[in-house]
């Protein structure tokens, strides 16, 4: 029995399926080529050209990675790697003009080592450059010999006594106070200090201090410092020899000599029990301090293996420097040791609750609170809230940490074969934060996870495919899960993802594959009420490049990084479908000082443009579209002008060049209870297209059994109108002969036409053989 179908298909918006035929949604297809699946739309809307921000010279740049940021003014840069590994530039993205660089000298070393794949890491008007190939090392400084005692008079009275001052089993100064005396400490210690380098044989130098003249300053070598001895014969606490440690704070004097240091060793058998005092003469109080004398550094990290930061340093001017890492000031190896780090390679870094994170092997080790430069605890007498954090990783079969990525308010931390988590909710501290595994899903070590709105993405090897996850945690449910995105596309994603970024504000994440340099993979989600309306895929291509070099999102703009021959293109194109008038035109470069006669037009093209095949000049018409100009490239002098042979009388347009858009639907199935069914015939006579917006359009059907494709084009034009002006076709109905068993042919229809495209919809004209009725 026979039935005439005229079945309508709306909402376009769900991309592509690359399952089997049958498991296809009817509004789902093939292949969707620089379209942008739009639920607003209720379809799929063409993408906007590409706006030329910079052309340059290819052979100065290396292949990347390159870095896109914002500095707090809003203006937008991006730091390009030259193709001498210890080479940077800055530009402006906005005007493609290149900024003012001051690289300091020891900042080459770090940049040429190893493969040269560095990180970047902006916070505000500072960019962290990391070099994971760079082993990090710190200098320490030796303890000083000891060649200083300080011998404190602390009381006397006035009975008989002697102060004596001696070397084990040598000769002694004494100065003795009879019965009665009316001495004082001053005086006891002038008097003593006389004998004291009176006696050469004891090999020290003396003299009372200028802020304490109670106390002796002791000087030699350090074997003469070491057997001196001090008593006094009647009371054995009037006198103490500091050299240089004490046992208790009681035994500090209340004035010193400032700036040294002195240990004080409560010897209560743990690392705080021994720190380091200094007088402060101003504050007049002992301060802590390390065992070098004037708050000397007792260790620092070398700056040429630390990353280094770029800076914005005047209006469109940036410095490239080692950053000032705070040296140890306070403790020693013990009470203060060396951060983690040292001695080790760093593979990431983060920001996250005002502290600087650095990865190495399976530990997170932090800078102090609100202190990104400062790897150091703040005292070496006990652990702080603000001072560094170290996590291991507490789970088995984690060698590596490859990313530390800030997700909502907790962190994610990524290695080969698992996601660990640090909570977030409660003050992140060193005796409090803990990092335990979220979820086990194998990662792409070599891909960054990217945090886009609420939920995280990152990638994972398939054989034979490439996977993207999108990892969201629900705070109401306390659950962690994990979907992959790309499940329904196997091989539509050629190689493995290497790099991901996207756009919360129009719901798209982006992926770039070296296995197709030249095209980007889109993926667009959309939720109500807590469900996912749209899991939809499709690839941008652009025509004139040989390979995408990288790419970034910026709020609702794509930043791209690609080359042709010669040239390193930057390019930008917005993520939101857009119908508003856009001329489908990439490489544009609006076009000023156009020179024209009664006979030809020439107009000046930006360098490198010449290279791009194709060139048109498009000139807004009123009350119309615009009319569309192609020329030839000419040479006058050393510019370049594409050269129209038709009188214009326009002193202004945009230069571009056409690209290719197209969408190929999947087979045609019959439908029972809306599940496709293989039952029965159903023969296709017409596929009727709905269209909110359309040019020229060209359908090519392919069936294996026909030779060669069947080729129509459609055009909202009608006979006479002008060839130069294109027409917008406002919600047409295009309709294309198919003539074919629905699942036996291959229906594709492509768009060159600079006027915007819109397909919301499609209706068969066929007819269905049911054979079992």
């Amino acid at each position: 029995m026979d039935t005439l179908l005229q079945p309508r298909i709306g909402a376009l918006y769900q991309g592509v399926s690359r399952q089997a035929p049958l498991m296809r949604a009817p509004n789902q297809f093939e292949d969707l080529v620089n379209f942008l699946p739009a639920v607003d739309v209720g379809g799929a809307v063409d993408r906007p050209g590409t706006a030329l921000v910079q052309s340059l010279v290819k052979a100065n740049y290396a292949a990347g990675p390159h870095h896109f940021f914002r500095t707090t003014d809003g203006r937008r840069w991006v730091l390009l790697r030259g193709a001498a590994p210890s080479t940077l530039e800055v530009r402006n993205w906005d005007t493609g003009e290149v900024a003012t660089l001051n690289m300091h000298p020891n900042v080459w070393s770090y940049l040429a080592a190893g493969t040269g794949d560095l990180k970047f890491l902006t916070i505000s008007d500072t960019t962290l450059i990391l070099n994971p190939a760079v082993t990090v090392t710190a200098t320490e400084s030796a303890r000083p010999t000891l060649t200083v005692a300080y011998l404190v008079i602390r009381s006397v009275s006035s009975a008989k006594q002697a102060f004596i001052v001696s070397r084990e089993a040598g000769p002694s100064a004494t100065m003795a106070l009879s019965n009665g005396n009316t001495s004082t400490r001053e005086t006891v210690a002038t008097s003593l200090a006389n004998a004291i380098n009176s006696t050469s044989a004891l090999g020290l130098g003396a003299s009372t201090l200028g802020n304490a003249p109670y106390i002796i300053k002791l000087t030699g070598s350090a074997a003469a410092i070491e057997m001196v001895m001090a008593r006094n014969d009647w009371d054995g606490g009037a006198v103490t020899l500091i050299k240089g440690r004490v046992n208790s704070t009681a035994d500090l004097p209340p004035a010193f000599e400032e700036g040294y240091p002195i240990a004080v060793d409560l010897a209560q058998g743990d690392r705080k029990s021994t720190f380091y005092v200094r007088f402060d003469l101003a504050k007049n109080a002992w301060i802590e301090t390390s065992y070098l004398a004037h708050d000397a550094a007792t260790a620092t990290l070398n700056a040429s293996t630390m990353p280094l930061r770029l800076r914005l340093s005047g209006a469109n001017e940036f410095t490239l420097e080692t950053c000032p890492w705070n040296p140890r000031t306070r403790g020693d190896s013990d009470s203060n040791p060396l951060p983690y780090f040292v001695g080790k390679r760093i593979t990431a870094l983060a920001h996250w609750k005002g502290r600087l994170l650095t990865a190495c092997e399976d530990t997170i080790y932090t800078s102090q609170a609100d202190d990104l430069f400062n790897f150091w605890r703040e005292t070496a007498r006990e652990v702080r809230a603000s001072d560094p954090v170290k996590l291991p990783a507490d789970a088995p079969g984690i060698s590596v940490i490859r990313h530390i990525v800030p997700f909502r308010n907790k962190l994610i931390v990524t290695s080969d074969n698992a996601q660990l988590e640090v909570p977030g909710d409660q003050p992140f501290k060193p005796d409090t934060a803990t990092m335990s595994v979220a979820t086990r899903y194998n990662l792409d070590k070599d891909c960054t996870p990217v945090v886009v709105g609420d939920c995280l993405y990152y990638t994972g090897p398939f054989e034979g495919r490439a996977a993207l996850w999108e990892y969201y945690y629900d705070d109401s449910a306390a659950s962690n899960t994990a979907f992959d995105l790309s499940k329904h596309v196997p091989g539509f994603i050629p190689g493995k993802v290497r790099k991901i970024d996207g756009s919360a504000e129009t719901g798209r994440v982006i992926v770039w594959t070296p296995q197709a340099p030249t095209a980007l993979f889109v993926h667009t989600s959309y939720w109500t009420n807590g469900r996912r309306e749209q899991n939809a895929w499709t690839r941008l291509e652009f025509p004139g490049v040989s390979a995408i070099w990288d790419f970034w999102v910026d709020a609702d703009h794509l930043c791209i990084a690609a080359v042709s021959n010669t040239r390193l293109w930057l390019l930008q194109l917005p993520l939101e479908a857009n119908l508003d008038g856009d001329v489908r035109l990439d490489f544009q470069s609006r076009a000023t000082s156009v020179v024209w006669d009664a006979e030809r037009v020439r107009v000046p093209l930006p360098a490198g443009l010449h290279e791009t095949a194709g060139l048109v000049f498009a000139v807004p018409v009123e009350g119309g579209w615009f009319a569309e100009y192609t020329g030839t490239v000419v040479m006058v002098g050393s510019n370049r002008f594409l050269e129209i042979q038709a009188p214009l009388g326009e002193t202004e347009g945009i230069l571009g060049t056409r690209f290719p858009r197209s969408f190929t639907f999947s087979p045609f199935y019959p439908s029972i209870e809306e599940l496709p069914t293989p039952m029965g015939r159903l023969q296709v006579r017409q596929v009727v297209l709905d269209m909110l917006r359309t040019g020229d359009l060209t359908a090519t059907l392919k069936r294996k059994d026909r030779s060669p494709d069947l080729v129509v084009t459609r055009s909202p034009r009608v006979l006479g109108e002008h060839a130069t002006q294109p027409i917008v076709g406002e919600n047409v109905q295009v309709r294309i002969p198919f003539n074919s068993r629905g699942d036996a042919a291959s229906l594709t229809v492509t768009a060159t036409s600079t006027v915007p495209t819109a397909i919301t919809g499609y209706t068969l004209l066929a007819r269905y053989t049911n054979p079992l009725r």
